[in-house]
């Protein structure tokens, strides 16, 4: 979506974006960090996107502003997958997926989405009750305005586009094996994400049952119909 929103909005202006793409972006321009940029630099920001935002975030635009949050979560299976053919296709992740998913993904990203958004509110010290932090990622939800999944992602564009007031003729450009090409300004514009490993029916109900508060959550969200109207 944000090569999309960059055909229609000023990049690092309009739409300024928090992760490796705008950092690049911003090191080559010779342009500031967002919120080093003075207030009326800052009152020029539409969309605020990208894997380092947090919820605050809209802070560093001076008011009167209505911030609209919205996110989108994956099946865990998906997920992992779908980051194991990301990771190996730059180079940091080993041929043998077995051994990633025991090291890698075990380790530091089981039930992730659940820790995230649960961290997005209360900080990094949380309980160890799954049943808690579940609850607590569902908390950070209901506070944002748009909640989609990856399976309903082109119904949740079409509706962010009439919602933002732009056309909705996006294209898909990260999808593994198969993409448009990327913007010039994003640093990775000629790459291709390699399709290492695909999905199984076994492989998926292994990494479910290995993440089951991610599968909840994203069962919960799939259950309700955003944008919430209580």
């Amino acid at each position: 979506m944000k090569a999309h929103l960059e055909r229609h909005f000023v990049m690092d202006e309009q739409l300024v974006e928090f992760s490796h793409w705008g950092r690049s972006y911003r090191k080559t321009h010779g342009r500031a960090d967002f919120a080093d940029r003075p207030p009326e630099e800052r009152a020029r920001a539409e969309i605020l996107s990208g894997h380092q935002t947090w919820y605050g975030i809209d802070r560093l635009v001076p008011r009167p502003r209505e911030a609209r949050y919205f996110t989108v979560l994956r099946d865990p299976a998906e997920r992992c997958v779908s980051l194991y053919n990301f990771r190996w296709s730059r180079g940091h992740a080993p041929d043998d997926f077995e051994r990633w998913y025991r090291d890698y993904y075990l380790a530091e990203q089981r039930n992730y989405m659940v820790r995230f958004f649960a961290e997005a509110l209360y900080g990094a010290a949380l309980p160890e009750d799954d049943a808690q932090r579940l609850a607590m990622a569902q908390q950070l939800l209901t506070r944002c305005w748009f909640v989609t999944t990856v399976d309903r992602w082109n119904e949740g564009l079409d509706f962010l586009c009439d919602a933002i007031g732009i056309p909705a003729d996006w294209q898909h450009h990260r999808a593994a094996g198969d993409s448009a090409p990327l913007p010039a300004s994003h640093p990775s514009q000629s790459e291709v994400v390699a399709r290492r490993l695909i999905l199984d029916d076994d492989l998926r109900a292994r990494i479910r049952a290995d993440s089951p508060g991610d599968v909840a959550l994203v069962d919960w969200v799939r259950a309700r119909r955003w944008p919430l109207t209580d």
